[in-house]
């Protein structure tokens, strides 16, 4: 009996995602009671009850393991925030998508410990540099202008995602306060005009 090389790649594909989603899944558990800094590669190791070889095989480094924990959580938030009414008006899209991802990630304590005033740096660190935040980022300011320069989109994208960061660091009153500083002081400059 010979076995198709393209199905049997298809399976090892899926176990493996399966078995990192896994892993994953408990670093968030991990990260919503001890916090960014306190999940270790041992510990992870231990919840998960394997070893840290295997979980090496799987993610190279704690960093790793943060930096994949950081993509799948912005890329389920943007999901969350298109799935969402959308209003007509850009600036109003905006300011919607933005309060729409600071409640989700504020709600959830995993995400919320990497933003948390006592947190390391590291979290914001990773969120700042990741490649998918950006992609998200540009993605929907796309949606809002996709006349928008390929510059000045990168541009407003970067400064989108370091307020976001910001306000998640320190969040600042309520959430008609931080809409309305997101109207006066985001709008025009990411959607190029006042609102």
């Amino acid at each position: 009996m010979t076995t198709d090389a393209t199905t049997d790649d298809r399976w090892r594909t899926r176990r493996t995602d399966a078995a990192a989603q896994r892993i994953l899944d408990t670093a968030e558990e991990l990260y919503a009671v001890h916090g960014v800094d306190g999940v270790t590669m041992r510990a992870l190791a231990e919840a998960i009850g394997c070893s840290r070889a295997t979980l090496y095989r799987y993610f190279p480094s704690r960093e790793a393991v943060q930096a994949a924990f950081v993509e799948r959580s912005a890329r389920r938030v943007a999901r969350a925030v298109a799935n969402a009414p959308a209003a007509t008006d850009p600036g109003e899209r905006l300011v919607a998508a933005v309060t729409t991802a600071l409640r989700l990630v504020r709600g959830n304590a995993a995400f919320a410990n990497w933003f948390s005033p006592d947190a390391p740096a590291t979290g914001a660190a990773i969120a700042a540099l990741s490649p998918v935040i950006d992609e998200l980022a540009r993605g929907f300011l796309r949606g809002i202008d996709p006349g928008m320069d390929e510059p000045v989109l990168a541009q407003r994208s970067r400064w989108l995602v370091r307020v976001m960061l910001s306000l998640l660091g320190n969040p600042g009153g309520t959430v008609d306060e931080e809409a309305a500083l997101l109207r006066t002081f985001v709008v025009p400059v990411v959607v190029g005009r006042d609102v």
